[in-house]
């Protein structure tokens, strides 16, 4: 194999579309790229996404991975996809075998669409309530108990015929930053590490994870160079995970194309760096110059003595090594297990949902209720939007006179006056709302101007528990963690008391509970 080859095998790609087009076709040709990193755009349909992996396998035979964490972060969403519930869900269930199960029927369907990687799970351990990226993507903030969910997932994603990644290395979840804008620094000691964010990795290590993924965020007490990201750091990656932690998988970078490092470093010299600090596979997130360019980056590294050929070639050891341990399989234009899977799912799901207050006013039994949902909700943690499809198109509620309506991000005004006279005409006021970890200045405003036109207003997290900091007097409050199809049924039973809340707190809402906290009450009998 030649320099250049060997050099684009350690780097992971995107492409533009569902479709190759003339220019992607040349590109995928010019090198052996090693990997190609699929998002949401590139999913149109299941027959075009097996046609774009034949064309990929025939071209240059990549690792094709993805991103599909469940809960928001899930890029597959095809009609005959069966979505999880997201992490922290699984945090509020408490049993990693529902888990390890979840995981299983994930796994087996980017299997059978031709996937190789999945970058899941995310093991960071939340424990700053006002992380801006993490938040219902981690499992909760105890880290024997993210372990044990975490060594979970990695087993379930295996069993469905994927390689698992355990992300974001060295811990993520303490960062009042997100590094996809800007490059985070914890401050903490290597004892705190220790006993607190490295537990969840040291799990998934020994339960034979495939593959780590780095943070791009600095650890002055394992690296005292500034602006040194784990990603690039040689005593975090090759002393810490290799050697202290005894990984021998695949390590992959995050995203290079995420601020944290594009604004400090250019597409070449961060690829050269990542290699020299121990990382096996590279995400150039970029454009195809960036592609090339790391390349050339790499190349140059290697004739000028900067590395030896003999790391790029120990990297792709370890890639074809992961790779040959992965299950072959036909690509399937359709899911022959959905019923199957969806009726797994929904017993899963319906684990999830916590009921954290409740003064009386749950569950629904009578009378007449106002639903109020946001009329925009985010595809992803980046905050694409998407319109509201509304809450009732999934969540049944039997036995009440139910009404719907929607609120924009700014209430003001007539719209303002108009929703609150609907409250008060109302038994029960039902105010959904989606945040990360706080409010919006808005909603929580209509939030206080709700409670104050109607007192009998739960409280219904689509998202995050920490929101019940924002309206810490509500009377009700009850989180589903996500806004799936399952999730909004189970909610909808739960609600109109057809099935019995047991989901319990993964994390503390400051102030107000502890993790573990639930509140229950029984089912009517059918």
């Amino acid at each position: 194999m030649n320099l250049a080859d060997l050099a684009a095998r350690l780097i992971m790609i995107n492409i533009p579309g569902p479709e190759l087009g003339p220019e992607c076709v040349q590109h995928l040709s010019s090198h052996r790229w090693g990997g190609v990193l699929l998002f949401a755009h590139n999913l149109q349909d299941r027959p075009k996404l097996v046609k774009l992996m034949e064309q990929m396998e025939e071209l240059c035979d990549p690792i094709v991975a993805i991103d599909q964490e469940g809960g928001l972060v899930d890029r597959v969403r095809f009609p005959d996809s069966v979505l999880t519930p997201g992490l922290m869900a699984l945090g509020a269930a408490g049993d990693p075998e529902l888990t390890r199960e979840a995981h299983e029927i994930m796994g087996r369907q980017l299997h059978e669409l031709g996937f190789h990687v999945d970058f899941a799970p995310c093991v960071d351990i939340n424990t700053n309530p006002d992380n801006p990226i993490i938040g219902v993507r981690s499992f909760g903030e105890d880290p024997e108990e993210v372990s044990r969910q975490g060594q979970a997932a990695c087993v379930g994603l295996r069993q469905g015929g994927v390689a698992a990644t355990a992300k974001h290395f060295p811990g993520h979840g303490a960062t009042a930053l997100d590094s996809h804008l800007s490059l985070p620094t914890l401050p903490h000691s290597f004892d705190r590490l220790r006993s607190q964010e490295l537990v969840p990795f040291q799990g998934c290590v020994e339960a034979g994870c495939e593959a780590v993924m780095t943070a791009h965020i600095t650890f002055p007490d394992l690296d005292s160079r500034p602006g040194r990201p784990a990603t690039l750091s040689q005593p975090i990656l090759n002393g810490l995970l290799r050697q202290l932690l005894h990984f021998e998988g695949v390590i992959f970078t995050d995203s290079m194309e995420m601020k944290a490092i594009a604004e400090h470093y250019g597409a070449g010299e961060s690829a050269v760096m990542a290699i020299e600090a121990g990382a096996d596979m590279i995400i150039c997130g970029r454009g195809y110059p960036e592609h090339k360019e790391a390349v050339q980056a790499l190349v140059e590294a290697v004739k000028s003595g900067r590395i030896q050929r003999d790391r790029l070639e120990e990297s792709l050891r370890r890639l074809e090594l992961m790779r040959d341990s992965l299950p072959t399989g036909k690509r399937l234009h359709y899911n022959p297990h959905f019923s199957e899977q969806n009726e797994q799912m929904r017993k899963i799901v319906e684990r999830t949902i916590t009921l954290v207050r409740n003064e009386e006013l749950l569950p629904l039994r009578t009378g007449k209720v106002l639903v109020l949902s946001p009329d925009l909700l985010p595809l992803t943690p980046l905050g694409e939007m998407r319109r509201s499809d509304g809450a009732l198109q999934h969540m049944h509620l039997e036995g009440v006179d139910v009404q719907e309506a929607h609120y924009p991000a700014e209430t003001r005004g007539p719209a303002l006056e108009h929703i609150l006279q609907q409250a008060r005409s109302c038994d029960t006021v039902l105010f959904t709302v989606y945040a990360r970890h706080r409010l919006p200045d808005a909603t929580r405003e209509l939030g206080e101007r709700l409670l104050e036109a109607n007192p009998r207003t739960v409280m219904v997290s689509l998202s995050s528990p920490y929101v019940m900091r924002d309206l810490p007097n509500v009377p009700a409050f009850i989180c589903s963690y996500n806004y799936t199809p399952l999730s909004m049924q189970a909610l909808g039973k739960v609600l109109s008391g057809h099935l019995q809340p047991t989901g319990q707190l993964s994390v503390s809402i400051p102030g107000l509970y502890q993790r573990g906290h639930s509140l229950s009450y029984p089912a009517a009998k059918a």
